[in-house]
Parts: C-alpha cells; sequence; structure tokens
C-alpha cells in the first residue's frame, strides 16, 4: 500500500471509524454508521448521476433508432451518438462515477480493519513491534492481521486488569497516539475474523449475505433505470452476475467488518435507489407535464390568435364590401338625382 494513500484516504477513514466506536461502542456498529455516513456524503454525486440516466433513458427511441440506422457503420453510430448526448447536454458516463466510490473507500476500510493500530489508534511501526512483543506477536510471521492479533490480546490485557490498562502498556504507548480497547465482536461473530465456511461460528454467513444484497443492488438498480437499450441492458444483466460473485469472493478472503460493511452499502444502495428515482422521476414528470401544459397553452393562444385575426380579417372584408356598396348605392343615387 502507498504511503500517500494511507495518509490521504486510510488514516482519515481510520479516525472516522474510531470517531463512531467512541460514541456508539460497539465495533459492528460502527462499520455499519460508517457505510452509511459514506453513502450520505456521496448522495449530491448519486442525484448527479441519477438525472443524467433518467435522461438517457428519455433517449431510448433516438438511441434505438440509430442503431437501426447506423448498424453496419459503428464509426457513424458513435458520432451521432456523441451528438445527440451533447445536443440534450448528457454524459453517458456521469452516472457510473457513484458506482466506483464504494471501491477506495472499501479498501481503506480494509487497511483500517487490517491495521487498527496504525490506522485507528495512530501508532507508528515502532510502537507497534514494541506492544507485539509485550503480548507475544511475532510480526513477522503473524500474517496480515497481526495488528489485529496484538488489539485482541491488548483488550484481553485490558479486561484482566479490571478496566484500566496496565503500566507496561502505558509506558509504551503515551503520547504515541490513543490507545483503544477494540472489541471485534457483533451479534457473537468476530469482525477481525476472515470467514470459512467450515467455521462453526457460523460467520460464513457474512459473504453470502454480501452476495444476495449485492445481487438485490443490481437488480434494483436495473429496475429503477427501466432502459430499453439493448446494450445497456446487457451490461445491467452482467452487472447482476459479477457482482454478487465478486463480493462473495471478498466476503470470503477479507475480515468480516468488510463483509458488514459491503452488505449495509448495498442495503442503503437500494433504498438510496428507489427513494432518489421515485422522487427524481417524479420531479421530471411533473416539469415535463408542466412543458406540455405551457405547450398546449401556447398552442392553443396561437390557434386562439390566428383565428381572432381571420375573424378580424374577415370583419375587415366585410366592412370594405360594405363600404364599397353602400358608395356605388350612393353614386347611383347621385346620377339617378341629376337626371
Amino acid at each position: 500500500m502507498g504511503e500517500i494513500f494511507g495518509i490521504v484516504i486510510v488514516r482519515p477513514l481510520g479516525l472516522l471509524l474510531l470517531w463512531i466506536f467512541e460514541h456508539v461502542g460497539s465495533y459492528g456498529l460502527a462499520v455499519i454508521l460508517f457505510a452509511l455516513l459514506v453513502k450520505l456524503v456521496c448522495i449530491p454525486l448519486a442525484i448527479k448521476g441519477k438525472k443524467n440516466m433518467l435522461a438517457m433513458s428519455a433517449l431510448n427511441t433516438e438511441m434505438q433508432q440509430l442503431q437501426k440506422k447506423y448498424a453496419n457503420n459503428r464509426v457513424k453510430l458513435n458520432e451521432e451518438m456523441q451528438k445527440l448526448y451533447e445536443r440534450h447536454g448528457v454524459n453517458p458516463m456521469s452516472g457510473c462515477l457513484p458506482q466506483f466510490i464504494p471501491l477506495p473507500v472499501m479498501m481503506g476500510l480494509y487497511y483500517a480493519v487490517q491495521q487498527p493500530l496504525k490506522f485507528m489508534m495512530g501508532f507508528g511501526d515502532q510502537v507497534i513491534s514494541q506492544l507485539a512483543q509485550l503480548v507475544g506477536v511475532n510480526m513477522e510471521t503473524a500474517g496480515f492481521y497481526g495488528q489485529i492479533t496484538v488489539a485482541e490480546k491488548l483488550g484481553d490485557l485490558f479486561m484482566q486488569n479490571g478496566g484500566v490498562w496496565p503500566d507496561s502498556v502505558t509506558a509504551i504507548t503515551d503520547g504515541a497516539g490513543q490507545l483503544l480497547n477494540i472489541d471485534f465482536s457483533f451479534l457473537g461473530l468476530n469482525l477481525a475474523q476472515t470467514p470459512s465456511i467450515t467455521d462453526p461460528s457460523i460467520i460464513w454467513i457474512i459473504p453470502i449475505l454480501s452476495g444476495a444484497t449485492a445481487f438485490l443492488s443490481s437488480y434494483v438498480m436495473q429496475k429503477m433505470q427501466n432502459t430499453q437499450n439493448s446494450a445497456a441492458a446487457g451490461q445491467m444483466r452482467m452487472l447482476n452476475i459479477m457482482m454478487p460473485l465478486m463480493s462473495l469472493y471478498f466476503g470470503f478472503i477479507l475480515p468480516g467488518a468488510i463483509g458488514i460493511y459491503w452488505i449495509f452499502n448495498n442495503v442503503f444502495t437500494c433504498v438510496q435507489e428507489i427513494v432518489l428515482t421515485t422522487y427524481l422521476r417524479g420531479k421530471k414528470e411533473k416539469k415535463d407535464a408542466e412543458e406540455s401544459a405551457l405547450a398546449a397553452e401556447e398552442k392553443e393562444a396561437k390557434r386562439a390568435a390566428h383565428k381572432a385575426a381571420q375573424i378580424e380579417q374577415a370583419e375587415k372584408a366585410r366592412a370594405a364590401v360594405a363600404a364599397s356598396e353602400a358608395g356605388k348605392e350612393k353614386a347611383a343615387k347621385k346620377k339617378k338625382g341629376a337626371k
């Protein structure tokens, strides 16, 4: 992991997770609220992307016509599609950005979970090494989740000492960071543990739920987009297969906390998709109805104005004819009187 990524992404996410944990006192609930907070922060982007997707859906008919017209000329089709997007102010890529935001967040959360001593508590490598030696953990052989093991053993020391940190621990950590007792258990599951199908604690339910909610999320998004574009529909069907499989796979190779984050991120995505689509689609339909009503009123006003102009013209014509007839009659009388 790059140092810049650790400083710019992981450490702030670790501090945010730490802040939530300190307020709620539950590591699992902190991860869930973390997912919700990230989703709320990303709502402006989600709204922009959803508006763009609705605008794209409105162009389905024109897009299908272009696809039929230029079925054998891919270059010309792309040119005409780009002109169509520009004419309607649509960016086909802007709707994708909100879908990729959870990925770097999940990576950042992964490192924050994997290395809690560094990214949540803020300890340097030297302090972490000393703490590992204190609790009997060899960091060279402990693997990827050595810091989690150290954090769990530190928690055991904390509890064994009556809920007070032993002097041996504070002598190492004093002023070096924020010492914290993290209980990784949540609903009877150890979220610091990597799920296994053979584990008696049924932690394997986390990746199963992760895959199921990923499928639900993709399904809801497909239904909400309601696209008739064959290419887009094909991509969505592929996502319906790929996303659940990816979620299932990652759920079995990453700590349970990542799976919990992914599960609730999927759930929040479903809720957000339904709420935003219903609201924005209703707003767009109302706007379209108002514009249609205004156009109809303008058309009616033009028709009425045209009819009034015709009536006025006809009145003027009749008046001109009447004036002409009166003039002829007067001339005739005058001529007769002269005789």
